[in-house]
């Protein structure tokens, strides 16, 4: 099968999930009067964007894969040539373990951003509405990361 996937397919889930996710840390920062974005200590009590970012990583990982899983296979159904949607890995245990993966994949690498950014930038506090822009951020590009990987994985099997 030769489907190019590329990042731009993802910017209209990627923008809702970034909105979605950017009120939802306004919620979360909003009565704050500063929000750290990393602290200089593992355990903590305190609410960072890089702790949203992570939780976000694993949470929205799984679910978006899945749901790209679906969308994608509904559209080969679609498509001129339906018969590919029937070459798809099954729900269970396959696409599960793609989702798995990705979120996993991920979530190590936002740790290891957090960290290097706690090393080498140490504590920095920004205002609520900007940590809630940075989480929107976030979600946009762990849509997309999502939404790539996962294709790409299901189309490889």
């Amino acid at each position: 099968m030769s489907h190019t996937i590329r990042f731009r397919d993802s910017f209209v889930s990627g923008t809702i999930n970034g909105i979605i996710n950017g009120a939802i840390a306004w919620h979360t920062f909003g009565n704050q009067e500063s929000v750290p974005i990393s602290l200089n200590s593992i355990s903590n009590t305190a609410n960072t964007v890089w702790g949203e970012a992570i939780s976000l990583t694993f949470g929205l990982g799984i679910i978006l894969s899945l749901i790209t899983a679906m969308i994608l296979k509904r559209s080969l159904q679609k498509s001129a040539n339906p018969q590919l949607s029937s070459t798809l890995p099954p729900l269970f245990p396959t696409i599960t373990v793609i989702a798995l993966n990705t979120a996993a994949s991920l979530f190590g690498w936002f740790v290891v951003l957090a960290i290097l950014w706690t090393r080498f930038f140490g504590e920095v506090y920004v205002s609520p509405l900007f940590a809630s822009m940075l989480v929107g951020v976030f979600a946009i590009l762990i849509t997309a990361l999502v939404e790539v990987k996962t294709k790409k994985a299901i189309l490889k099997q």
